[in-house]
């Protein structure tokens, strides 16, 4: 895999050597005499001197590419690689730039297959050509369409590949039409205009591996695919909630000046939290325990700031609180020790695989002093801290400047490592 990174163009300095020129005594100038000729003697023909015709130029050898550039930015940098080097080597352009609407010869590239690459002043891709036969006079049109590396580290093929725009209601079609994509290969899709992106990849049932949201793809990027992890194999499941009843006396409709804890119907459990900057949870209360994973669904109305929280600890004034923020796809994992928030574990970090505008499963699991979080079933983050030996799982969530927000949750999960 080649190495996206700038080429620093190294410069030849130029040494401009003067020409000194001497000078010597004058000669004297001899002292005319008159002499008779004795003799005629014709005068000689003049000597016609020599015209210098210039040689013509040698022939550049090795194949060309016309580069047009109607990308709509100035390209700064061309990489032309063999395909099958590991890195892209130096710039072609050799300090020359292509500005928009411009177009470009670069000669002298001997015949073979290369990936090509144009980018930005600031290195960022703008269009690439891969696994190219050059040979001959070639052209290119640069129009900033740009490339997808799909890298998959999920241990399943991927059958299907959904690339759509953000803005859209739908997947759309598959990009792969009939190839897969095993584990440990990358595959490269081409074609793309500028734009930002939700991706999917699924398994051969069409069940999904992984997704990420709003991937801003005006310049050629790299997925790699993790997918989710399987759970521990002592994992026994000791509570499973789809909140269809209320067996479990959740809620109960209690409600004071800053939250209002609904009671389940239509299969999930809401909570609206009416102030701003306000944490609201409420406990599973049927066991406590010390290995777990739990798991719960969660979508936000109402705040737009506001986030779904999960929760592990021994009670209301100790607790590891992991929330997923969706209108910004951020996470964090705070730390709530004797009533006082600590420094926070996970400080809200970027994650693409939060879905902005839906619904989000988040994961905790503890095993032995390591805390790992998940998201939509992908890890995000792994943590040690010994904090709280055993302890209840909690769920809720928290607004921020935004008040009235509705968290509602589902498909409550509790798994006990034994």
């Amino acid at each position: 895999m080649k190495n996206f990174r700038l080429i620093l163009l190294a410069f030849m300095a130029l040494t401009l050597a003067a020409l000194a020129c001497g000078r010597s005594d004058p000669t004297p100038v001899p002292t005319p005499t008159t002499v008779k000729p004795t003799s005629t003697v014709a005068e000689a023909p003049p000597t016609l001197m020599p015209t210098n015709t210039p040689e013509p130029d040698p022939e550049i050898e090795g194949a060309s590419i016309e580069v047009t550039n109607l990308s709509g930015t100035d390209v700064w940098y061309v990489f032309i690689s063999p395909s099958d080097a590991e890195d892209w080597g130096e710039d072609w352009l050799g300090g020359d730039v292509i500005d928009d609407g411009q177009t470009y010869t670069i000669s002298g590239i001997p015949d073979g297959t290369y990936d090509i690459k144009a980018t930005d002043q600031n290195g960022e891709t703008i269009e690439s050509w891969w696994s190219v036969e050059v040979e001959g006079e070639m052209t290119w049109d640069i129009s900033g369409m740009i490339s997808l590396d799909v890298i998959n580290h999920s241990g399943k093929t991927i059958t299907y590949l959904y690339i759509t725009p953000s803005t859209s209601d739908t997947w759309g079609d598959d990009w792969l039409v009939d190839d897969v994509i095993p584990p440990g290969e990358t595959y490269t899709i081409v074609g793309l205009s500028q734009d930002t992106y939700d991706v999917k990849a699924t398994d051969n049932e069409n069940a999904v591996i992984e997704s990420v949201y709003n991937v801003d793809m005006t310049s050629a990027k790299e997925w790699t695919v993790y997918g989710t992890l399987p759970l521990p194999d002592n994992a026994v499941l000791r509570f499973e909630e789809a909140f269809e009843d209320n067996r479990n006396n959740w809620g109960l409709d209690t409600e004071d000046e800053n939250v209002f804890y609904k009671r389940p119907t239509g299969g999930e459990y809401c909570i609206l939290i009416k102030s701003d900057n306000f944490t609201a949870w409420e406990w599973y209360e049927p066991f406590r325990t010390d290995e777990f994973v739990a798991e719960v669904s969660c979508a936000i109305t109402g705040a737009e700031d506001a986030s779904c929280g999960l929760g592990f600890g021994p009670d209301g004034e100790n607790i590891y609180w992991y929330e997923v923020s969706p209108f910004d796809q951020t996470f964090a994992l705070f730390l709530l020790e004797g009533g006082e928030w600590q420094e926070s574990l996970v400080s809200w970090t970027t994650s693409r695989n939060i879905n902005p505008d839906g619904v989000n499963y988040l994961s905790m699991q503890r095993v032995d002093d390591v805390v790992s979080l998940f998201i939509n079933g992908v890890l995000v983050e792994e943590v040690v801290s010994d904090r709280f030996p055993t302890g209840r799982v909690g769920l809720g969530g928290s607004t921020y400047s935004d008040r009235n927000a509705t968290v509602c949750l589902d498909n409550l999960s509790v798994w006990r490592l034994e």
